[in-house]
């Protein structure tokens, strides 16, 4: 089946070079970003502008000298499940952490069963000499209790913490063939009217970048309440192919969509592990992070904090005993896959410390 990729969506290898080591060691390969062709952009009067080749980096959301990991940012997790180099790897997935006790020899992880998991089981309780917390601090203050409970000072910065991209969306657009190349499109674009509000090839389809030529594109908060607001998820796509076609100035025919394909297929929801809607043989993928709430939890334990904490906080980075924290907002910088990266090399070493 295919698989649509919504995590990281490039790298600068000239200043994140951790990440650009870690790929590297991992034998994932890189591709940079497409910035060849036309530009184009659309104004709040509504009016369609083309730019010139030689312009696109200057208007993409990643500017110029980003890459893309060739088949998105899955290909890397890829490479980190079991396997000869890790056999002993093991990974749980639908269940939720929601209680952890950590006042003797053993850790007690409590997991309940999360709405995606159709297993018979209810609950799991897992024991264990340490153990890496890795998701956003305000979401691990918010869902999971402690006993005995963090200190104050940890916890408040946790909860003063923003999620990365909590305030964001993101859309993708998957086509039967690369449509903006044949036409000398860098696929780069603005839209100051639209709900999506840049957008730009995630994905070409060729030389093992994917599958599936794909367009990826930012949506903001205001831009998030408008795609709430459709009637139905094909009302979600129909508006977003629109888009495109007044965007890039082509019709559906172009991108290779059938209209004679009456079939629809709808799967998953925008607030969990998102909304995919294929018709006429183009796919959109749409995920908000806005909406999901184990990643932008609001609902707070306790007082409210009305200050913002810095990524890479001492006190998001400080061990609690036997529990290391890591996790992009664990580390200083802007939120990127770098940060995950450096945040859980620190806590990995933090272990190995703790155990030696």
């Amino acid at each position: 089946a295919a698989i649509w990729d919504l995590g990281g969506a490039w790298i600068w290898p000239r200043s994140e070079y951790v990440m650009q080591q870690f790929l590297e060691e991992l034998h994932v390969k890189t591709v940079p970003m497409h910035l060849d062709g036309e530009t184009m952009v659309r104004t709040p009067d509504g009016q369609r502008h083309v730019l010139p080749s030689g312009e696109a980096a200057r208007y993409a959301a990643c500017g110029g000298g980003a890459v893309r990991v060739c088949g998105g940012a899955a290909s890397m997790v890829q490479k980190l499940l079991p396997g000869d180099d890790n056999p002993t790897l093991s990974i749980l997935l639908g269940m939720r952490v929601v209680r952890i006790e950590h006042d003797g020899d053993v850790i007690k992880i409590s997991c309940t069963k999360s709405e995606s998991n159709k297993d018979d089981c209810e609950t799991i309780l897992i024991e264990c000499r340490t153990a890496i917390l890795a998701a956003p601090p305000k979401v691990l203050a918010n869902t999971i209790e402690f006993h005995p409970p963090l200190p104050k000072n940890k916890i408040d910065s946790m909860v003063a913490t923003p999620t990365w991209m909590e305030d964001y969306s993101k859309v993708s657009v998957s086509f039967p063939k690369n449509w903006w190349r044949r036409l000398n499109i860098s696929a780069i674009s603005i839209d100051q009217i639209g709900a999506v509000s840049t957008w730009w090839e995630a994905c070409s389809g060729d030389d093992d970048d994917g599958v599936s030529p794909t367009l990826a594109g930012f949506v903001t908060r205001n831009g998030a309440k408008d795609l709430k607001k459709m009637e139905s998820d094909e009302a979600l796509h129909d508006y977003v192919i629109d888009t495109l076609k007044d965007l890039y100035g082509v019709d559906v025919a172009v991108m290779g969509m059938q209209k004679d394909m009456a079939d629809i297929t709808i799967n998953g929801s925008a607030d969990r592990d998102g909304l995919v809607v294929s018709k006429g043989g183009v796919t959109v993928t749409y995920k908000s992070w806005l909406e999901d709430p184990y990643t932008n939890n609001s609902e707070l334990r306790g007082s409210r904090i009305d200050v913002t904490c810095e990524y890479g906080d001492r006190y998001l980075q400080q061990s609690i005993g036997p529990l290391f924290f890591a996790g992009t907002e664990a580390a200083y910088g802007s939120g990127h896959m770098e940060g995950a990266v450096v945040a859980a090399q620190r806590a990995a070493n933090e272990v190995m410390q703790y155990l030696s």
